[in-house]
């Protein structure tokens, strides 16, 4: 895979993993990379969120590409169905291993287009709640990633800052955020897991309505 050609020049070179969220929407427009990455990995909100992050690509003039790894076998939590989460899971939607993954892919993309950067939109408080939201794991994975070829580096600008704060850096508004998806259990919002209950939290306090348009 290659990056297309853009007339916009990026501000930050490397891959951004961008799920559509309003997390990774935010640090997109804050860091304009050369490339977002949205990956299909077996969740069940996938098409939404490539959606989303198709659309969010297109209102800010970025570059996006999709790929597609098979990893429900391996899956668990709300993000796959919704049976009970396997003994060690920190959350309903917990899915072993996942950021872990992700980044490793978006590190084969990056290499594949002569990047050496990947950033992912970990923002404060996502620690709380999985292992892989800390910096502890980040500052391991970045540690493995270095004696590795390419020596591909993973970042996390927004991990000190909430999602609030990181929106209103990022000067979205309405008409961008609209695109955005957070359910973890579907491609239309559900209203009841830890992905909705977060966005109606932040949008509230940004003042902004949330009219959950479906719109391709």
């Amino acid at each position: 895979m290659t990056v297309a050609a853009d007339t916009t020049p990026p501000e930050t070179p490397g891959v951004l993993l961008l799920s559509g969220g309003l997390d990774s929407t935010a640090l997109a427009a804050i860091l304009r990379p050369t490339l977002c990455l949205a990956i299909a990995y077996g969740q069940r909100p996938a098409a939404a969120e490539t959606r989303a992050a198709t659309a969010v690509c297109r209102e800010l003039d970025l570059v996006c590409a999709t790929i597609t790894l098979d990893l429900a076998a391996i899956g668990s939590g709300l993000l796959l169905d919704d049976g009970p989460a396997p003994p060690d899971a920190a959350s309903p939607e917990w899915w072993p291993f996942r950021n872990q993954l992700l980044v490793t892919a978006a590190a084969a993309v990056a290499l594949n287009n002569g990047l050496h950067d990947v950033y992912i939109g970990t923002v404060a408080g996502d620690g709380e709640r999985h292992a892989d939201g800390t910096q502890a794991f980040y500052d391991a994975l970045n540690t493995v990633m270095a004696v590795q070829e390419g020596a591909v580096k993973v970042h996390t600008p927004a991990i000190g800052c909430s999602t609030t704060d990181l929106l209103r850096r990022s000067g979205l508004g309405p008409s961008q955020l609209g695109w955005t998806t957070s359910c973890h259990r579907s491609d239309t919002p559900c209203g009841a897991c830890p992905g909705c209950w977060k966005r109606r939290r932040v949008l509230a306090e940004l003042q902004i309505l949330d009219e959950r348009d479906e719109r391709s």
